[in-house]
């Protein structure tokens, strides 16, 4: 079977589908991942075709001066105004990189191109998602809105299916105008939805049905041609507890503050910190108690260290979580409180704190919960077993051969 990947996002957002990607040609199948052009070296390394789209993601967010600091909003207006700008080149060149497949799979991101691309080509277009995305449920809250009790549940379900495609449905309305194909938000029915995270950190919601599949965390490894730098290797083997720090893809309106910030938290605490500077989160310089990297990839990284300060977004959020240690959720946006408020309630991590209320003070308690709550480092060990017994991208390859 020849099937497309869209994945149109950050790195954390690419990563499992080109994981993803690789389970389907380990199962025989013909895969191309459509991505931005960040990602073609990336997707061409691991031996996958990439088919890339103009223009980068990381060149946008640098240049968006920090909006992820602003909040949900703020995100959602600049998403509006920059994907309506590019969705008719972007649905044309998906068009040209998906000619010929037997199918296309996509999650939010992709199928603002997607979704216009099967009905012009009339193939079925599979969603695959990273969150939990489907009918209204009270077995656990909205993606965008995680409020307690049945009815708010149900309700944050509704408010999150809005929030998150009411940025798109422009960008949606004009790559369906740009192929000529009629415009439609609704998929086919009676094809599969495929959620790339672990039935160990959410229930199975009994309204979804058969049709909404969780297969596992789709994990990309480091892969061979990575090798720690031996000054890393050093550093970790310091007796003093390490953490990680990194914010991923957030970029910051001060990095340099907000590295500061860590620093003196993590003093405070008596930690050593690996900072990932990530694409403009963090900005400091290496000293005795602080290695600072661009990335170090997580599934070598967070096995190795006490816990995991990150942004909340879910590919990273499902990394900490498989690695096994407590982390501690900084949310910016969207999706991320939902899954800081998982972290917390399954045990595994302090309280999230939301970015702009992030302190020194709060940071540091939460530092010193890490490396120092006995029960937390347990429960963080337990789960983490149980996701790493799990082979998501397989599972997933078995959904798609019964199309």
């Amino acid at each position: 079977m020849k099937i497309a990947l869209i994945a149109f996002d950050t790195r954390g957002g690419v990563q499992p589908y080109l994981a993803l990607a690789l389970g389907l040609q380990r199962a025989g199948h013909d895969v191309r991942v459509v991505a931005p052009s960040d990602f073609a070296e990336m997707i061409a390394a691991r031996g996958v075709d990439p088919r890339p789209l103009t223009g980068g993601i990381e060149a946008m967010l640098r240049a968006s001066q920090g909006v992820a600091e602003r909040g949900s909003l703020a995100v959602m207006r600049f998403s509006m105004r920059h994907l309506e700008e590019r969705a008719r080149a972007w649905a044309r060149e998906c068009l040209d990189a998906c000619a010929g497949v037997d199918v296309i799979a996509a999650g939010i991101g992709g199928l603002v191109f997607g979704r216009a691309v099967a009905t012009k080509l009339k193939v079925p277009m599979v969603e695959a998602h990273l969150h939990p995305l489907g009918p209204p449920t009270d077995a656990f809250p909205g993606v965008v809105s995680p409020w307690r009790g049945a009815f708010a549940r149900r309700l944050g379900h509704r408010l999150t299916h809005a929030a998150l495609w009411m940025p798109f449905k422009g960008a949606m309305k004009a790559a369906h105008a740009s192929l000529g194909a009629p415009f439609s938000m609704g998929g086919d029915a009676h094809l599969p939805v495929l959620h790339g995270y672990s039935r160990h950190i959410l229930p199975t919601a009994p309204e979804w049905g058969a049709r909404h599949r969780v297969t596992g965390y789709w994990f990309l490894p480091a892969g061979d041609a990575w090798s720690p730098p031996p000054a890393l290797e050093g550093f970790l083997a310091s007796p003093q507890p390490v953490v990680a720090v990194g914010f991923g893809s957030m970029s910051s309106s001060d990095p340099g503050r907000t590295a500061e910030l860590v620093m003196g938290a993590a003093r405070r605490a008596g930690v050593r910190v690996v900072m990932l500077s990530g694409w403009g989160g963090l900005e400091a310089r290496a000293h005795d108690d602080v290695m600072v990297a661009d990335a170090i990839p997580h599934d070598w990284l967070y096995p190795r260290v006490r816990g995991v300060v990150h942004h909340g977004g879910a590919g990273t959020t499902g990394a900490a979580l498989r690695a096994g240690v407590p982390a501690q959720v900084v949310p910016f946006m969207m999706d991320q409180p939902f899954w800081g408020h998982l972290v917390a309630d399954l045990g595994v991590g302090p309280a999230p704190i939301p970015r702009r209320r992030l302190s020194e003070d709060r940071l540091a308690r939460a530092l010193e919960a890490m490396v120092r709550d006995d029960a937390m480092a347990a429960r963080a060990a337990e789960l983490g077993e149980k996701i790493r017994a799990e082979d998501g991208a397989a599972e997933a390859a078995r959904v798609f051969e019964a199309l």
